[in-house]
């Protein structure tokens, strides 16, 4: 309703689970609020915890969200990178890999998150938004708003364009908390189509892997970037 107070946290962890981090701008470089393209920064204190506790008082579907600054990962050896890049179907980076050069041992991954949540206030009338993340799930229908159908529809962009073929994961969480996890590909202009169930809690992610850029103080070879977005699917 739009006189409750909406509670958001940012959570470290998979699956559904994890452990709650404070609001901490040093953490993150944006993070908003927006009801038709209009955003409205997060000005929580510093340790608060949830990170985000405000009455929105405004009626329409609502986007939260919260891009994280860099962090590196550092992997010892080759082989795990390979089974996490193969997981989550990056491409060829074996291949890849050595035509850059880079070291079997002792290399480092920078990475970054780009993560949205959808909440319905009131009436829950509206659409997402694309707001020119780097790369950023779109979701395409309300199901908020209309929970007549059985799918959601979503797509995933990276610098604005469609990302087409492109894996996405999907965890679904029932009301007992029994989650749930598969994949789905995008089609040829970034849309996925997923089915749903009413009750049900919905993570989608879907992760860029590029070569990182090269400047002063840089350690990392690779960049991945992680795009998520999170719904609940009304009763």
């Amino acid at each position: 309703n739009t006189n409750d107070t909406l509670e958001v946290n940012i959570k470290l962890g998979e699956k559904f689970q994890g452990i709650n981090i404070p609001f901490v701008p040093n953490y993150f470089e944006e993070f908003y609020w927006s009801q038709g393209g209009e955003k409205v920064s997060v000005l929580s204190r510093l340790g608060d915890s949830p990170a985000f506790s405000e009455a929105i008082g405004r009626d329409g579907l609502t986007s939260i969200v919260y891009i994280s600054k860099s962090s590196n990962l550092t992997y010892k050896e080759f082989e795990k990178f390979e089974k996490f890049a193969n997981h989550k179907d990056l491409g060829p980076v074996k291949q890849l890999h050595q035509e850059y050069g880079f070291s079997q041992n002792n290399f480092i991954e920078t990475y970054r998150r780009f993560a949205k949540a959808i909440v319905g206030i009131g009436s829950s009338q509206g659409i997402d938004t694309q707001f020119g993340l780097t790369t950023e799930f779109i979701l395409l229908n309300n199901p908020y708003e209309d929970n007549s159908r059985d799918f959601i529809e979503i797509k995933l962009v990276y610098e604005g364009n469609p990302r087409s073929n492109a894996q996405v994961e999907v965890f679904e969480r029932s009301p007992s908390g029994t989650v749930k996890i598969s994949t789905v590909k995008t089609s040829g202009d970034g849309i996925a189509i997923i089915p749903i169930k009413k009750g049900y809690a919905y993570l989608f992610d879907a992760v860029k892997l590029r070569k990182a850029e090269q400047y002063p103080g840089q350690v990392a070879v690779w960049e991945t970037l992680w795009a998520a977005l999170m719904v609940k699917i009304p009763q």
